[in-house]
């Protein structure tokens, strides 16, 4: 069947057909105009995604992603605090700048991933892998870090202040700069550690270190 616009000009039946195709052509303009819309949206989606600028920050503020899949995921700047994530997978992710503030990321893997000047104060950290991940300026004041692994990773001027960090392997990581003033240090292994500047006063319990002389003396032990 032809459209309204195809039809030859014909004097309408009465003023109800008349109405009827007035609506049609106006809804017809309608959807051309939407369409066009749809193809330059799509365009700008384009040149946005061949950008070179970081990404805008991503929300996850409070959200249950317990044992979620972000590997290799670009995540600069995202929002992750109070979240609800144990499990969760970022190996390899880009974490740049990324807010983990007081979320619960108990035996989360982060191998390999990008986290620098990431914040994960007061988060729960119980068997983290941080293992090789670039954790340049992150913060972990007051975070729990038990038994968390942080072998061969980069953590430069990172700040365990208050921190939980009983039971935590930081063998062959770099610490330079990184600041341990009141951290729980009981169990923590230092083995081949870089802690050259790294401040470490007033922290409390018996760790292990092949490098032993680089370290102040501790305070009193949590165990005695």
């Amino acid at each position: 069947m032809a459209s309204i616009e195809d039809r030859p000009l014909q004097p309408p039946l009465n003023e109800l057909e008349d109405d009827r195709a007035l609506l049609l052509h106006t809804h017809q303009n309608w959807r051309r105009s939407q369409q066009a819309g749809i193809k330059k949206d799509k365009h700008s989606e384009h040149e946005q995604s061949t950008h070179t600028t970081p990404p805008s920050s991503q929300d996850f503020f409070q959200i249950d992603l317990r044992e979620a899949d972000f590997r290799h995921q670009d995540l600069r700047n995202a929002n992750f605090q109070e979240a609800y994530l144990p499990g969760a997978n970022f190996e390899g992710a880009n974490l740049r700048g990324a807010n983990f503030q007081g979320a619960n990321l108990r035996s989360v893997r982060f191998r390999d991933a990008q986290l620098a000047w990431a914040d994960f104060s007061q988060a729960d950290l119980i068997w983290a892998d941080f293992q090789h991940a670039n954790l340049q300026g992150t913060e972990f004041q007051h975070a729990t870090l038990r038994g968390a692994t942080f072998v061969r990773a980069q953590i430069r001027d990172g700040n365990f202040f208050c921190s939980d960090c009983a039971w935590a392997d930081f063998q062959d990581t770099d610490l330079y700069g990184s600041d341990f003033q009141q951290a729980n240090l009981n169990g923590t292994t230092f083995l081949n550690a870089q802690t050259t500047g790294a401040n470490f006063k007033s922290s409390l319990g018996h760790y292990e270190s092949s490098t032993t002389e680089s370290f102040p003396p501790l305070g009193d032990s949590l165990f005695p």
